[in-house]
């Protein structure tokens, strides 16, 4: 938008009589504040990005795009998406940035959990199943090296939370913002005597998880359907686990404070968040 950009009309300065050879046009352009160039610049690329990704996205639902096209698009679009986040100068960057933080303490605590719910949790799990591993650990992987597949990608970061978190056996655990369950049944059949609360905002996501305790016979799970953002229990736990359910949050003081509630004295926090290493940028519902 312009107010991001910085965009602003120029001033016109006279620099002397105009003549036929020098419109009058030439004179505001003369007289650009230091930087405009660049901030038309990118105005222009943001269009750009907004009409190759409704071309690119209108190509894909349509099928008429090969696997390897849409991985390069893919990359394409990201590249320039990043692109559009960086600002002429590391103050602006910085400026940018603090203005980001500082607004999210007057926001709730979560907002646009339908629009999340509609896009991704409610959609049918057989279709996570043909994309995600079998744990159906839908967060980032660990890959020690090349040769690991997916499936013992999965394994080596939910492996990697248990050593991290510090958890031993015969805890109680809450996990909030659990999706399909991959790192509450691990800990459920990793550690038999630990109980497990896990938090999601899905129906079909309990579902799920109900299921696989039932084929594991693992019956130290317990899933409870609820928006973070206003859910309350009058229950402690010993480790409370977030995994990559942080970055869809705002207010990160009042969900803290909701947090600090159901933790002992001796309890631990334990977050797994991802960020970009320089800017943040807010949930875009854009079509």
């Amino acid at each position: 938008t312009p107010s991001r950009l910085g965009c602003h009309q120029p001033k016109h300065v006279n620099h002397g009589k105009q003549t036929a050879a020098q419109p009058k046009f030439l004179a505001a352009a003369g007289s650009r504040a230091p930087g405009a160039g660049k901030m038309a610049a990118a105005a222009v690329a943001a269009r750009a990005y907004e009409a190759a990704s409704r071309s690119a996205l209108a190509a894909l639902e349509r099928n008429l795009l090969p696997d390897a096209v849409t991985r390069r698009l893919t990359r394409l679009l990201l590249a320039q998406r990043l692109r559009l986040g960086y600002l002429p100068s590391a103050p602006l960057q910085l400026q940018d940035l603090l203005l980001f933080a500082h607004s999210l303490e007057g926001m709730p605590i979560a907002i646009e959990t339908d629009t999340a719910k509609t896009q991704h949790y409610e959609l049918p799990t057989t279709f996570f199943k043909l994309v995600l591993g079998k744990n159906l650990k839908y967060s980032s992987c660990y890959f020690p090296d090349d040769s690991s597949t997916l499936e013992d990608a999965e394994v080596a970061m939910l492996e990697l939370y248990c050593e991290r978190a510090q958890l031993q056996d015969g805890q109680s655990i809450l996990d909030v913002g659990c999706g399909w369950g991959s790192l509450s049944v691990y800990i459920a059949k990793k550690y038999r005597n630990c109980n497990i609360t896990g938090i999601c905002n899905s129906t079909t996501q309990k579902a799920f998880i109900e299921e696989q305790c039932r084929e594991n016979e693992l019956s130290n799970v317990e899933i409870i359907v609820a928006d973070i953002s206003k859910f309350e229990m009058e229950r402690s736990f010993d480790r409370i686990i977030s995994i990559e359910m942080f970055e869809h949050m705002k207010n990160y003081k009042a969900l803290l404070k909701k947090i600090s509630r159901w933790m002992k004295e001796d309890s631990l926090l334990f977050v797994h968040y991802f960020c970009h290493k320089t800017f943040a940028y807010h949930f875009e519902g854009q079509e």
